[in-house]
Order: C-alpha cells, then structure tokens, then sequence
C-alpha cells in the first residue's frame, strides 16, 4: 500500500479506508479463518483488526512492510479471540457439568462444505496442536508468508519459527498416521 493512502487513513479519508479495506479484506479474513476456524468469527476478527489497525496507523512506521504489520494485527486480535473462546468453553463445561445439558449443534450446510472431505482430518490436527505450533505452520503452508515474515509477524528468531514448524510437522505427521484424531 503507498504512502499516500496510508496518509490518507491517518486523515481519517473515506476513499483512503475504503481503499485499505478493499486491498486487503479477502486476504485478512482468510487469515482470521486459517486461525480462529470459525466463518462468523472470521468476519468478526476481520472487522476487529482493520479498526484496531486504524487505530494504530500512527504506529506504522514503515520499519517492516505494511502486509507483515497489518497482518501481526490481525494475528494478535486472533491470540486475544483464541483467549477469550478459551475461557468461554471452559465456563461453558462448567455449566454443562453442572446442568447436565449441551449446546451441540449440527454444523451448517456451509461449514460442511468449507471444511471439505479432504481437509477435514488434517485441518482437525492443525487444531489439535497448540498456538505456538499452530501458527507457524498456517502462516507457512496455507499463507505462504517465508519464515523470515514468520518470525516478524510472531516477534521471535528465525530459528525458533523453524524449530517449531519441525515439530509441528513432526506432530502432525504422526497423528496422520496414527490415525488420532
């Protein structure tokens, strides 16, 4: 994104905000989606990171690309989301635990689709592995960002974001073939 449009947020111009929100909604949503695996929450997290990052504009001080700052937002509006569905389900089994009921539901005809046949046992992996692991191998694999933005956009070495996609790896590969899932 060129500088002029990014003053152009700071000024609070319509046509700028417009513009941010249109270059990078579909690539931000994917994201939020590849994190917080949820389509209405993905909305939800897209709309949070794009307020929070005009909130922050001020802070954009070109040190890194405007993609990798914009999507660190995006990661820690997820980590935030992830904390707080966290702390939600563990109220929630609690209160099952305690009344003796369930909230499942049958998935939607459109989740059914997104999750795909063919994903759905590696994607039920991904999930079962922890934060540290997990996002490393979405920004690596499903959003092709080099381990160098990696280690940006989580803010530790390069080395770390290697070693832990070695695990990751390691840890889905043998669940894979264990079949535990």
């Amino acid at each position: 994104m060129d500088n002029r449009w990014i003053q152009g947020c700071r000024e609070r111009n319509a046509l700028a905000i417009e513009q941010l929100v249109s270059n990078y909604q579909e690539r931000i949503y994917h994201l939020v989606l590849s994190i917080l695996d949820d389509p209405g929450d993905a909305e939800d997290g897209t709309q949070e990171a794009f307020l929070a990052a005009l909130r922050a504009l001020d802070s954009f001080h070109g040190e890194s690309s405007f993609t990798t700052w914009l999507y660190s937002i995006a990661i820690n509006v997820c980590r935030n989301r992830l904390k707080s569905r966290c702390r939600h389900e563990r109220i929630q089994g609690i209160l099952q635990g305690l009344f003796h009921f369930s909230t499942d539901h049958p998935a939607s005809l459109e989740e059914t689709v997104i999750q795909g046949e063919s994903d759905t046992e590696l994607w039920q992996a991904i999930r079962a592995i922890d934060e540290k692991h997990r996002l490393p191998i979405i920004l690596r694999y499903y959003h092709d960002f080099p381990v160098a933005e990696i280690a940006k956009l989580l803010d530790i070495p390069q080395g770390t974001v290697h070693s832990r996609l070695n695990a990751a790896r390691k840890t889905l590969r043998r669940a894979l073939e264990d079949g535990k899932l």
